[in-house]
């Protein structure tokens, strides 16, 4: 049985509540944000995903090519994609709680992320 959690994270201030999802006491945002530091090439980008993700949290509206709705037709759960040059990070906003980050990847394995993003996202809401 898969389990899940959500962690609140207190540096984002902002009147929009953000959490990362952990899944099997395992979060996949945080090894991607190891993997992206350990590599060292795009930490910068790490930086610019956090600002966005406070940007977020405050309520700006982000243009497009910063922060768009991944959101499939005639799905009720919105879906968001966060994007700097390389990286992509995935979430979704659930009503009563805010924003989940569910993952992150780099644009060269895009579709696959989103396809795992929407597979675990499916087994949060069908628990």
């Amino acid at each position: 049985m898969i389990t899940f959690a959500l962690h609140y994270l207190e540096e984002f201030t902002g009147r929009l509540k953000i959490f990362k999802l952990v899944v099997n006491e395992r979060c996949e945002y945080d090894e991607f944000e190891r993997q992206i530091e350990t590599e060292g090439s795009y930490s910068s980008e790490l930086v610019t995903i956090q600002t966005r993700l406070h940007e977020i949290s405050d309520g700006k509206l982000l243009p497009k090519e910063k922060f768009r709705n991944i959101t499939p037709k005639k799905e009720l759960i919105k879906e968001y994609e966060i994007k700097t040059r390389h990286l992509r990070v995935y979430m979704f906003h659930e009503d009563k709680t805010g924003r989940i980050i569910v993952c992150g990847g780099k644009k060269t394995s895009q579709q696959k992320d989103i396809n795992r993003f929407r597979r675990i996202k499916k087994d949060f809401f069908n628990r």
